[in-house]
């Protein structure tokens, strides 16, 4: 009850005239980021009983204005008269974990989730969803023709082989169908754990070689301790590639984010796979590819604001395989800035990295050792398709469908001219996410 009367006074707050007069769905749709008409019209929904249309009204105001809490906590009452198992576990989640949340409010959350599971069985619920994406990218030099299309053999240069069309190709487009399903149980108020399958397929337009389907699969781990948020997961994933050698891979490894106070917090993670190459009679000498990979970062994130963040990260790695000419060491460091507007979250990321390799490839270059510096810078935006195309919300009321927008470039400088490449690629994928009802 006082719960209710708490979410009463926030909406009186931010509307003088809440029922003064009738808002129509058009008047929402030429005003999508007016706070007052826009919280009004959901109290009006919500009086009518509508509480699909309020649920997504106040969905596109969280996104719109993610720095107000009480806009949640309004939000939160709704799905929890609704019964959205799913959506209440991620709100509640997104709400506890933002170091922006006070104390009050994470008190006022935990009073209200109380309330409700005395309404519930004791056990715990399940969750489950379903995300379907569809993707393409473009790339303007997909076979790694190098810079100045020459090639080293035998310490000698040479011209690049554009021997065959199709498999000597420059630009080209790559098509992404994915299926994936996770499924979700909260443990406690701290803990959770999820169990992720996958299945993607990839066609290349002109390339023979390159098309593939994968499946994967990945366990993770979710605990609070205190200012902790630790995250450690298992992962398996198995490629299938036309004309290729074909692999699978097992990793591990833990992710670990300490909050040190609103503005700053700390992110380091140390990881291992370990991948295995199919050795048959078509690629008798596949597994000599076989690689074992360490991987640790450390990153810094400095909050500008509740929508601005910078971050830094250093990265060391290394891989080991039994060509000893592809062993290296790989170190850099990594700068990224985020933004979030109404159309979406902007990302902005630039990773530089320096691979020392331990020995020479002799049938390239008996007398060079390989040393490569790279420069990888993205863009992109992302978020959900009503953002960036408000009219879509009649089909889309639910949010469900979100989209991802990226812009990379990718430059490798090395000693040896046969990895000196420069790419550039465009990928534009849209998910459609489904809800799915776990019997308890």
């Amino acid at each position: 009850m006082r719960f209710r009367i708490f979410l009463i006074l926030i909406f009186v707050f931010f509307t003088k005239n809440v029922y003064a007069i009738n808002i129509t769905y058009e008047e929402i749709l030429d005003n999508p980021s007016d706070l007052e008409l826009n919280l009004n019209y959901a109290k009006q929904q919500e009086k009518q009983g509508n509480l699909k249309l309020t649920i997504a009204t106040l969905e596109r105001l969280s996104m719109l204005y993610p720095e107000n809490l009480d806009i949640k906590l309004y939000l939160l009452s709704i799905l929890i008269e609704m019964d959205s198992a799913v959506k209440v576990d991620l709100m509640v989640r997104t709400m506890m974990n933002d170091p922006n949340t006070s104390d009050k409010t994470k008190k006022i959350i935990a009073e209200l989730l109380v309330k409700t599971k005395k309404k519930e069985k004791k056990e715990n619920k399940w969750f489950a969803y379903l995300d379907l994406t569809y993707a393409q990218t473009k790339e303007n030099n997909i076979s790694g023709v190098t810079k100045n299309k020459k090639i080293m053999q035998g310490n000698v240069l040479q011209a690049y082989p554009f021997v065959d069309r199709s498999i000597i190709v420059k630009a080209d487009r790559t098509r992404k169908r994915a299926a994936s399903i996770t499924l979700g149980k909260n443990i406690d108020d701290s803990s959770s754990f999820f169990i992720n399958l996958g299945a993607d397929i990839n066609d290349v337009d002109k390339k023979v070689k390159g098309d593939n389907d994968i499946l994967s699969t990945s366990l993770s781990y979710f605990k609070m301790f205190g200012n902790h948020y630790t995250s450690p997961y298992l992962y398996w994933t198995k490629p299938n590639y036309t004309g290729q050698e074909d692999y699978q891979s097992v990793g591990a490894g833990i992710n670990n984010t300490l909050i040190l106070n609103e503005k700053n917090n700390i992110n380091y993670s140390l990881a291992f796979s370990d991948t295995v190459y199919n050795t048959n009679s078509k690629f008798p000498s596949a597994n000599e590819s076989n690689s074992n990979v360490y991987s640790s970062f450390v990153r810094h994130n400095y909050n500008f604001s509740n929508n601005k963040q910078l971050g830094s990260r250093l990265i060391l790695n290394r891989t080991e395989t039994l060509k000893e000419y592809d062993t290296y060491y790989s170190k850099g460091i990594s700068l990224s800035y985020s933004q979030i507007y109404p159309i979406g979250t902007f990302n902005l990321t630039s990773t530089y990295l320096e691979n020392d390799y331990e020995e020479r490839e002799s049938f390239i270059s008996s007398k060079i050792l390989r040393s490569d510096e790279s420069l990888v810078t993205s863009l992109s935006l992302s978020g959900q398709i009503n953002q960036i195309l408000p009219f879509v919300s009649r089909i889309n009321s639910d949010n469900s469908i979100f989209y991802s927008l990226n812009l990379k470039n990718s430059d490798v400088s090395s000693n040896i001219v046969n990895y000196d490449v420069e790419r550039n690629f465009f990928t534009i994928s849209l998910t459609k996410r489904l809800n799915i009802d776990v019997v308890k």
